[in-house]
């Protein structure tokens, strides 16, 4: 209980009238209530397309840039045939600048991801059936999803001219760990929502299905064309692995770009002390 008017003003008198009057308690209540300075607020969809654009530009750089400056280095197998599409690997770590432009887009982009994972982890608690199963699903998910960012920063780093087998097992890391994640947040968002979907919502999950059948298509015919080049060694089989690579690798990027729906009307708001705050607008 706060000290009577009496009580403080005794206190005053006896430090020898060392101390000013104070404030009213309802005034200091009030003080305490003052909105914080806000900084800036911060979309989430401008978020997003910045995130996917970081290693999209790094992605059409690389390849462009191979075709047109180093075609024969970027395209050229133990088979020794002919093939005209250089393969991503080849393309991101062999050499200068598409190797140091990958690795730094792909590091930029990264910390963006990481707190997508972490957003995403509270939106299916949020909307999904609050049962054990469903709930143990969606960490296992999330964690699929982190797991997808580190081998591809791994993958990042380690080139395949410098350790191939390395790069190859976090290639296939990176391939297991974003389709698994990408079937399992499918599952989730159709079949195990509690609330109810807005047109938003209607509109991302259209778009996961499409892209989650194009990646996982691609995905099975571009190892069935790496099997066939290194089987027969036809010419420019190795040119139809790399346009499906491309593809399981853009449709990727436009799965997780689904966020700008799911989080569409989500703002980041900046401001002292809080320094951030999400908050979520009509």
């Amino acid at each position: 209980m706060p000290p009577s008017c009496e009580e403080r003003n005794s206190f005053d008198w006896e430090m020898g009238g060392q101390f000013k009057k104070q404030e009213p308690w309802e005034e200091l209540e009030r003080s305490r209530n003052i909105p914080k300075p806000k900084l800036f607020t911060l979309k989430f969809r401008h978020l997003a397309i910045f995130t996917l654009s970081i290693p999209c530009f790094a992605f059409f750089f690389c390849i462009i840039y191979s075709f047109l400056f180093h075609l024969d280095q970027t395209t050229k197998t133990h088979c020794q045939v002919w093939n005209v599409a250089p393969s991503i690997s080849s393309s991101i770590g062999i050499l200068a600048p598409q190797k140091y432009v990958w690795k730094i887009c792909i590091a930029l982009h990264s910390a963006p991801r990481l707190l997508l994972c972490k957003m995403y982890h509270t939106h299916m608690q949020k909307v999904l059936k609050k049962v054990a199963f469903v709930q143990r699903l969606v960490l296992f998910t999330c964690t699929l999803n982190v797991a997808e960012v580190f081998s591809l920063l791994l993958l990042s780093v380690v080139p395949s001219v410098e350790d191939y087998s390395l790069h190859t097992f976090c290639f296939g890391l990176f391939l297991f760990f974003s389709s698994i994640y990408l079937a399992f947040s499918f599952y989730l968002f159709s079949c195990c929502r509690t609330s109810p979907s807005s047109l938003l919502d209607r509109q991302s999950l259209y778009y996961k299905r499409v892209l989650l059948m194009t990646n996982l298509f691609s995905i099975l015919v571009a190892m069935y064309c790496y099997w066939r080049h290194n089987t027969y060694c036809e010419p420019g089989m190795y040119s139809i692995f790399s346009v499906f690579e491309y593809t399981v690798v853009l449709s990727n990027m436009a799965y997780h770009f689904t966020s700008y729906y799911d989080f569409y009307h989500v703002q980041f708001v900046f401001s002292l002390p809080e320094i951030v705050k999400l908050i979520e607008s009509d």
